[in-house]
């Protein structure tokens, strides 16, 4: 199991007798909500779980400790991993002893038809445990602003807590995210779209993330991400369009899918990225059985969507002229501020507000006002709506800072 984060408070002698105490917690969620043991008289929230006794397998645990604080049923076929959170410090009933506890967390649903008594032990009903539901930033927020130094809390479970919280929140939301992302797909009525961002995501590697070069390559810039939000863009320029008659969907929206899918291949191969990406395009429709005069236009798409200098000069086939400005909508306006704090920050970890004002000034706001590449009337409404946003942030932020 991966290792979420370790909590060693290093107050021990390492020669020391360890006291291990392992537990097993469960992550539960539903709507959005997680399942949590609130205790009155500290006023915390934890995860239901707690110390594995005997032999017990992880599963055994966390049915059982989940039984007995909550009285719900946890389905075993739905438990996964999430994480271990490590945790070693001077054991408080031996001051030459290590307490040490290896904390795993699961995911798990509930089997809803089924729900006990609660079976609390002594200190667990001194402390007026009660199972709540609560979203996870907020149980995390009132964990921060627990009052840690009454007597007789453990201050080292409420933090950790806190922390795991964090990141169940932050999972939730992406999966909250992907959710959104498969019913807009869903829409179009084509499931075979989910296969194909799942490969371009494998193709493209675990992290596909860049660290290096200037500007948004000096952050962790996904490819994938930018994949999602191209397609995002093309779809909406698609649907104002007045020229859909003109434009085959299904050719487009996969054409958008594979656009960046040569970015790994091309670093090996030390040719352009929209070169790299046909052969790994064609390969793919070929197996899943396209026609061959859809293969070939798909292809093009992906070949020349990166000649952008043409978008001007010369009268393009709609779908590629949409997956241009689809692909060129993408970081400008709201995401294209956020970005330019980001670099900012990069470059200078005690960079001011003034700093990434004149980022902002100096890139978005200079490439938004300088060049709209935008032809079609849709790609231009979005650009002039970007543009307009950008220039309203800098003059709020302007007057904030006091200039």
């Amino acid at each position: 199991m991966r290792e979420l984060f370790s909590l060693d408070q290093h107050d021990y002698k390492e020669d020391g007798k360890v006291f291990r105490r392992d537990s097993v917690r469960g992550i539960i969620m539903k709507d959005g909500k997680v399942l949590l043991v609130h205790s009155k008289k500290y006023g915390y929230y934890k995860f239901p779980g707690g110390g594995i006794e005997g032999d017990e397998a992880h599963a055994q645990t966390l049915c059982r400790e989940v039984r007995e604080e909550t009285g719900f049923e946890v389905c075993e076929e739905s438990i996964r991993e999430f994480g271990l959170v490590p945790r070693r410090h001077k054991d408080a009933r031996d001051e030459n002893g290590i307490f040490a506890q290896d904390n795993f967390y699961y995911f798990c649903e509930l089997r809803e038809d089924v729900r006990s008594e609660v079976k609390l032990d002594d200190y667990e009903r001194e402390e007026g445990f009660t199972s709540v539901w609560m979203e996870p930033f907020e149980a995390s927020q009132r964990n921060r602003y627990c009052d840690l130094s009454q007597e007789g809390l453990d201050a080292i479970m409420v933090k950790r807590e806190a922390k795991v919280l964090d990141l169940v929140d932050l999972e939730s939301r992406k999966l909250q995210r992907k959710e959104h992302e498969r019913n807009t797909l869903k829409t179009l009525g084509h499931p075979e779209y989910f296969e194909m961002l799942d490969f371009v995501q494998e193709t493209l590697g675990e992290n596909n993330t860049e660290f290096t070069g200037s500007g948004k390559m000096e952050i962790a810039y996904s490819r994938f991400d930018h994949t999602k939000r191209v397609l995002a863009w093309a779809l909406r320029l698609y649907e104002r369009s007045s020229r859909k008659n003109e434009i085959p969907l299904d050719e487009l929206v996969i054409a958008t899918i594979f656009h960046d899918v040569g970015r790994k291949a091309a670093d090996k191969l030390r040719i352009p990225h929209a070169q790299a990406g046909v052969p790994i395009t064609r390969e793919y429709l070929k197996k899943k059985g396209y026609e061959a005069t859809q293969i070939d236009y798909v292809c093009s798409l992906v070949e020349q969507h990166s000649d952008k200098y043409r978008m001007k000069k010369e009268k393009l086939d709609p779908g590629l002229l949409m997956l241009m400005e689809a692909d060129l909508l993408d970081d400008m306006g709201a995401q294209g501020i956020v970005m330019d704090c980001m670099i900012t920050e990069s470059r200078n970890p005690d960079a001011r507000f003034e700093d990434c004002l004149d980022h902002i000034t100096r890139y978005t706001l200079r490439q938004q006002e300088e060049d709209n590449p935008m032809v079609s009337p849709e790609g231009i409404a979005f650009w002039d709506e970007k543009t307009k946003l950008t220039r309203y942030f800098i003059e709020s932020l302007r007057k904030d800072v006091g200039l």
